[in-house]
């Protein structure tokens, strides 16, 4: 429809008849219509069915009405259409909202088209505006809720993902333009493909209404848990995937902490127990020593005695160290004055326990920077440890552990051996896991995991090895200066 520019202005043709008939049959038109000049930028005709969808008076005598709607038809439209123009498009289509005059929001589809002069340049705009049908507005509607959800949501179609919003992006760590077309277990970590694929499954025919569970990976390497479920759908006229994606990682995490201190107290309830109750044979032996006035049996006592305090205190230390860590507090040590340090505290009680005690200690080796104290109670661990197995052991006559310290420019290395009975090669990945214990209901299973802790805490590591036949060597590397980062 291209009004004359007669008709144009007051949407009447000054002669009557045919044109006149025409103008007054559009204007009764169920469908918003009008003409925008490129030139003036005025709406130079706009029917009945705009001028209520934009809000224009109904008396538009000399088009005043039109030019007052001109700035919402604008910011509704034309800034889109001009766009369109600039990049060569002489017509189009277009989706959006407007509110009405009545307050109501609506969703409008608008079909437009550019008239060109003679040489092809643009002069003006003419357009058709319909009323989205409810369906289609339900549909922007929950377009506009996926995107903003704050639970993650995808469409996954044969097999590659088709859609993802925000927070899908948020959760996974990448962009939309790198997830589109992707194989979404490709996000999921190996070990949980087949559940997740299983559960997903068991969920699209019916059989299971059950959340899923499982670990993704992101984009930096980072590990987050997921809750998901999904459900059939049509997109773009052909089956798919809906799903829904809610990081449950600090739910989890906030599970784990009440289980291991669930473990924890009971681990540590029954340790203290068996510290009391060795502590009750000790004062019993130096009880019944001098009531019989047996100084050996007083002696043997008190040794007992002297036992069960220094793992009451080692278990007390252990416990503090993993429930709340304190900063480090690096001080400057010489390599051997430390490590002379740590032999002299644990050589009286080895010997004692008719265990050699080998020390081979660098002649100087410079200085290191470290936390002096929780450093020295994670070697004194291994140590306390070694010795243990060793007076527990008496498949052999005669027992040694090894303390070792070398050094080169960049770090420090301390070997602890024994050659006690070992740990059985199955425990070998487990020892370092908290509350996991080869000692059994004598163990916590905590010292091993806190002394793991303060090595990596300084930048080093440790490493553990126990061949058959051969006891236990434990290797711990600690750099001289931490790095930066610590």
């Amino acid at each position: 429809m291209k009004p004359t520019a007669d008709h144009a202005v007051n949407g009447h043709s000054a002669a009557g008849g045919t044109f006149g008939g025409l103008a007054r049959l559009v204007d009764q038109a169920p469908d918003a219509i009008y003409h925008y000049d490129l030139a003036t930028r005025q709406l130079r005709y706009c029917n009945e069915r705009f001028r209520q969808l934009f809000g224009a008076p109904a008396d538009d005598a000399g088009g005043h009405g039109r030019q007052a709607i001109l700035a919402t038809y604008r910011q509704s439209s034309f800034e889109l259409i001009g766009e369109a123009l600039a990049a060569g498009q002489g017509e189009g289509r277009i989706e959006y909202s407007i509110v009405g005059a009545d307050g109501k929001t609506r969703w409008v589809d608008e079909r437009w088209k550019a008239l060109p002069d003679s040489s092809g340049r643009p002069l003006a705009v003419e357009g058709v505006i319909r009323d989205t049908p409810p369906v289609r507005m339900t549909e922007a509607q929950f377009t506009r809720s996926k995107e903003n959800a704050l639970i993650g949501n995808y469409i996954v179609q044969q097999g590659r993902f088709k859609y993802v919003n925000a927070e899908f992006e948020r959760i996974s760590g990448y962009r939309a333009s790198e997830l589109l077309g992707t194989d979404p277990l490709a996000l999921v970590q190996e070990d949980y493909r087949h559940h997740a694929r299983t559960n997903a499954i068991a969920m699209l025919k019916g059989v299971s209404t059950t959340p899923s569970e499982f670990c993704v990976r992101g984009k930096s390497g980072d590990t987050r848990w997921i809750m998901e479920t999904v459900s059939p759908l049509v997109y773009e006229g052909q089956r798919a995937v809906l799903g829904y994606f809610m990081d449950i990682t600090q739910l989890r995490q906030m599970q784990d902490n009440l289980s291991s201190i669930g473990l924890m107290v009971g681990t540590i309830s029954h340790s203290l127990r068996s510290c009391l109750t060795g502590m009750e044979a000790g004062l019993y032996l130096v009880e019944t020593g001098f009531y019989r006035n047996t100084p050996a049996r007083i002696e043997e006592g008190l040794d007992v005695a002297q036992l069960m305090q220094d793992r009451i205190r080692k278990l007390v230390g252990d416990i503090l160290y993993h429930v709340k860590e304190r900063p480090l507090e690096f001080e400057e040590m010489e390599v051997w004055r430390f490590a002379k340090e740590v032999a002299v505290s644990m050589e009286t009680r080895i010997r004692a326990a008719n265990i050699d005690f080998i020390t081979r200690l660098p002649e100087g080796g410079g200085t290191f920077l470290i936390d002096t104290e929780i450093v020295r109670a994670a070697l004194v661990n291994i140590l306390e440890n070694a010795m243990e197995a060793c007076i527990e052991d008496h498949g052999r006559p005669k027992h040694q552990i090894t303390f070792e310290v070398r050094t080169d420019p960049n770090q420090i290395h301390f070997t602890i051996r024994d050659n006690g009975p070992g740990i059985p090669q199955d425990q070998m990945q487990l020892i370092f896991q908290i509350f996991h214990s080869t000692k059994g209901r004598r163990g916590t299973g905590l010292g091993l995991h806190v002394t793991r802790k303060v090595i990596l805490r300084h930048g080093g590591h440790i490493t553990a090895a126990s061949p058959a036949g051969q006891g236990a060597e434990f290797s711990i590397t600690l750099p001289r200066r931490p790095p930066e980062d610590l």
